[in-house]
């Protein structure tokens, strides 16, 4: 058996033809070759077992891997710099195209519902942004003030384009059967209005002068105004407000002194009965008032006392109808104060008394 001993470098043959790669190997095999364009971004690699040229197994493949791009030039190190945001951009808006085709081509449903919509949206957004916008309307209040704060500083001004009116003095001074309906009814507020300014106005002056209610012209005045249904609360408001007991004297006067029941002299009733005034009632009106209000046998009994020494003509009345003996049980034939006929001639004592009194005199209104 011949061994072939391997050829040293000087045995070679000695020519001017260069060497290819394989012959540079100690094997014999060329080295893979590298691609260094830096357009090929993605490569895989290659498994070469040592001490043989083929590998005996193909390896399993794997997966394609980004590897790091090179430069231009071969043999430089550098890698490229990473894409800036200008150049991802137009990826992006291209992705998102494509995401929203495939949506609109699995869902034709949605975009056709969805469509519309943005449509009219967008339709409604130029509208509002074209309209003008408007002026802030006045207040409320304010219209009204202006509307009726004239009205009340004269009831009877025409309208505007509305004929003038005659002066209300004309209207006085022709007879009512010459005037019409509206000339009329101008004639009536105006007589109303003039009646309760004048009542205001007596009022306003006892607030400050309490001391003119005792001259008998402002006391005529009160009970003319308060037996008059248009100015009686005025009155009677007046009347409530004296501190002395000329106030609940004319209360009382209004209310006892009129034959004619009405709400005025209703008012003037609870009044006299008030918290306020009723304290300040004389000792005999007291006693009038006290009588008028008492229900049962005793309460007229406790009374008694107080009026056989205070009450005046004014208590006279309710005395007399405690003199009667019938009126009360099922056929009214019972007496009523029988608690007060075991001293009847206390009875009639007080009765005398009373009549003998006379109340103080205020002039007729």
């Amino acid at each position: 058996m011949v061994r072939c001993a391997p050829m040293s470098e000087r045995d070679r043959p000695q020519n001017d033809e260069p060497s290819s790669p394989a012959d540079r190997t100690l094997l014999g095999v060329a080295p893979p070759q590298l691609e260094s364009a830096p357009e090929s971004a993605l490569r895989s690699p290659v498994f070469v077992r040592a001490g043989t040229s083929v590998t005996d197994v193909e390896p399993p493949p794997l997966p394609r891997m980004a590897l790091p791009a090179r430069s231009g030039r071969p043999g430089s190190g550098a890698s490229d710099p990473p894409p800036g945001p200008d150049s991802l951009a137009p990826v992006a808006n291209e992705r998102s195209s494509a995401r929203l085709r495939r949506v609109a081509r699995s869902h034709p449903g949605l975009w056709m519902v969805l469509a519309p919509a943005a449509l009219a949206t967008v339709v409604i957004g130029a509208i509002v942004a074209a309209t003008p916008a408007r002026a802030p309307k006045p207040a409320a209040v304010s219209d009204r003030e202006s509307v009726v704060a004239p009205a009340a500083a004269s009831p009877a001004a025409p309208s505007a384009g509305a004929p003038a009116l005659p002066p209300l003095s004309d209207l006085e001074a022709k007879a009512p059967e010459a005037l019409s309906a509206t000339d009329l009814l101008r004639l009536a507020d105006s007589r109303l209005q003039r009646k309760q300014a004048d009542a205001r106005a007596l009022r306003e002056r006892l607030q400050k002068s309490p001391e003119l209610a005792n001259e008998k012209a402002t006391q005529a005045e009160l009970l003319r105004l308060a037996k008059d249904p248009e100015t009686a609360h005025e009155a009677l408001a007046a009347l409530a407000g004296l501190e002395s007991p000329l106030g609940a004297d004319l209360l009382y006067e209004v209310w006892a002194g009129t034959a004619q029941r009405s709400e005025s002299t209703e008012l003037a009733r609870t009044l006299a009965y008030s918290t306020d005034v009723r304290p300040r009632a004389s000792a005999a009106l007291a006693v009038a008032l006290e009588l008028r209000a008492s229900q049962t046998c005793e309460a007229y009994k406790d009374v008694l006392p107080r009026a056989l020494k205070d009450g005046d003509r004014r208590s006279v009345a309710p005395l007399t109808k405690l003199a009667a003996k019938r009126g009360c049980g099922p056929r009214k034939a019972d007496d009523c104060y029988a608690c007060l006929r075991g001293a009847p001639d206390e009875l009639v004592a007080t009765i005398n008394a009373a009549k003998s009194r006379r109340p103080p005199a205020y002039p007729s209104p």
